[in-house]
């Protein structure tokens, strides 16, 4: 069985992270530091710019200082705090049952059958890709798009961007050189992104990260190009699960009847 490392961005040092199978890593990611969790202020990194780029500065930490520790028939992974991958496809809102049990860890022969795993995509009904992105976040950065693009990859996004399904959240899992080839391409195309947006004062409001916004399309379109993509739900859990408070006296993953966990099978 091939190894797993899922690289977990947080904020703070909260208690309920500390209870997570040990193939999920805490790193700090922000202008935060931490005596406990690894951290993207040690070492390579752009913390600077994660008011712009979100969880993009973890995965530039993690392709910068530690991917190199990977092995080459080795998955790594991404999620965020509240965002954690379940063990397979869930078509139900609610469950009742012991999440914990659900959380990935190694053993899903997913990784055996695929290059990478992305989120269960998203469905939208009334609108395609860009249109979705356009309607919420404005159409400024598709009316400059090709100007930092070369053309091919710049009309065949397009043609992605047209369909209506896509994978959100800028969390996949997959191999390592494949994660480098992916990298080698994000982050300099996410440099010109963020200097369109800001001579042209787009990073503003809603919109402060208006890139890590543009690249979560972006990145589906990418792994599906260049690799075999396989797909797994996630759980995005509320305040119960991850207050303090609630776990210095329980661990609440683990508890039935307790709270609800909301998988990615969304139509919108």
């Amino acid at each position: 069985m091939n190894k797993l490392k899922i690289y977990c961005f947080v904020t703070n040092e909260s208690k309920f992270l500390k209870k997570l199978p040990t193939n999920i890593v805490p790193v700090i990611i922000g202008n935060n530091n931490s005596t406990t969790f690894l951290s993207e202020n040690v070492g390579i990194n752009i913390s600077n710019l994660n008011k712009y780029y979100a969880e993009l500065t973890g995965l530039y930490w993690v392709f910068k200082n530690r991917i190199a520790y990977h092995n080459d028939d080795d998955f790594v992974g991404f999620c965020h705090y509240r965002r954690l991958w379940m063990n397979g496809i869930l078509n139900k809102k609610i469950s009742f049952s012991n999440i914990y049990s659900k959380l990935l860890q190694n053993k899903n022969k997913s990784l055996n059958n695929f290059e990478t795993i992305l989120v269960d995509p998203i469905y939208l009904k009334n609108e395609s890709i860009i249109g979705h992105f356009n309607n919420n976040h404005g159409k400024e950065i598709f009316e400059f798009l090709h100007k930092i693009l070369d053309k091919s990859l710049y009309n065949d996004f397009i043609n992605y961007g047209n369909q209506k399904k896509f994978s959100p959240c800028n969390m996949f899992i997959t191999k390592p050189k494949i994660f480098i080839n992916y990298c080698n391409l994000i982050f300099p195309l996410m440099e010109k992104l963020l200097e369109e947006c800001l001579n042209r004062n787009l990073c503003i409001g809603n919109n402060l990260k208006l890139p890590a916004y543009f690249i979560e399309r972006f990145t589906p379109y990418w792994f599906e190009k260049h690799s075999k993509v396989g797909y797994l739900s996630y759980a995005v859990l509320n305040n119960f699960y991850i207050s303090d408070a609630v776990n210095n006296i329980i661990n609440p993953l683990k508890l039935p009847f307790t709270s609800s966990f909301f998988p990615t099978k969304l139509d919108i």
